[in-house]
């Protein structure tokens, strides 16, 4: 449904940069020597190269607290769960699943200016205005805790991620994991949503990686964009990687697929 989205609206503070082209392959060549995106691109020692960062394990150790927009320019530093403008594509019966799992796990709320998947759901001038109505609806409904990210505590001026991670620990705390590549997250398999949710938020945020404002042409069947599998056991790492090749499998090998499962010492650890 979202394969092909106008990203005008993610992408209009980038216009004030007179060296935008610049930013871009700056970022670009900055991934290209990431050693993670080198071990994909090569096929193998993905597994073992991010094993064996410092911090990674430690990034499953502590409770995630905070629900956020699967941009990866958005990090409140809070322990990042993330879903599409924090859920605002979500249909009636998989908000409900989100709005209790949301109650149960105590999460903060954000809002953020510049947000995509407003403008997918209420494209035009107002659609900030539309992903903060949303984003307090969620508040009203859970009596959870609200702050806003504005453009002036994004991590990165642009959109520059090289992976969407669909995580499904609920415990990966990747988006302050140094050395990862940049990237979007989605927790909809933690917060246990439709399948076809998944696959339509996954698509969504493909399409904003490959789409004009940010990397996309950068990206061709040599330099992928990947999705990483994050796993808390083998059944739910099958269950991602079959549903990721399905998705890879409409991009004509600009997208592929890789992953993990999470070391299991530190997930039985309670949080």
């Amino acid at each position: 449904m979202f394969n092909h989205i106008k990203t005008e609206k993610m992408d209009k503070h980038d216009e004030g940069h007179e060296n935008h082209d610049e930013l871009f392959n700056k970022e670009w060549e900055k991934g290209q020597k990431n050693e993670l995106i080198e071990a994909l691109k090569a096929g193998e020692g993905f597994q073992e190269k991010l094993f064996a960062l410092p911090g990674f394990k430690e990034a499953f150790a502590h409770k995630l607290t905070c629900l956020e927009c699967s941009d990866g320019r958005v990090n409140s530093h809070l322990g990042k769960l993330a879903l599409a403008g924090e859920g605002l594509l979500l249909n009636s019966e998989d908000r409900e699943i989100l709005v209790k799992a949301i109650k149960e796990q105590g999460l903060t709320i954000t809002g953020h200016e510049n947000c995509g998947a407003a403008g997918i759901a209420h494209p035009g001038p107002d659609s900030d205005n539309y992903g903060y109505q949303k984003a307090k609806e969620l508040v009203a409904d859970t009596g959870n805790a609200y702050r806003e990210v504005h453009h002036d505590e994004f991590t990165s001026p642009i959109h520059n991620e090289r992976t969407l991670v669909l995580e499904g620990t609920g415990r990966f705390n990747v988006a302050d994991l140094e050395g990862f590549p940049g990237q979007f997250i989605s927790s909809a398999a933690h917060f246990g949503l439709s399948a076809e949710y998944q696959k339509t938020e996954a698509k969504a945020l493909i399409g904003i990686a490959l789409g004009d404002h940010s990397f996309g042409k950068r990206f061709d069947k040599e330099n992928p964009f990947y999705l990483i599998i994050s796993a808390k056991d083998e059944a739910q790492y099958e269950q991602l990687t079959k549903m990721a090749e399905e998705i890879a499998a409409d991009y004509d090998g600009l997208v592929k697929v890789n992953g993990f499962i999470a070391p299991q010492e530190v997930l039985a650890q309670q949080v």
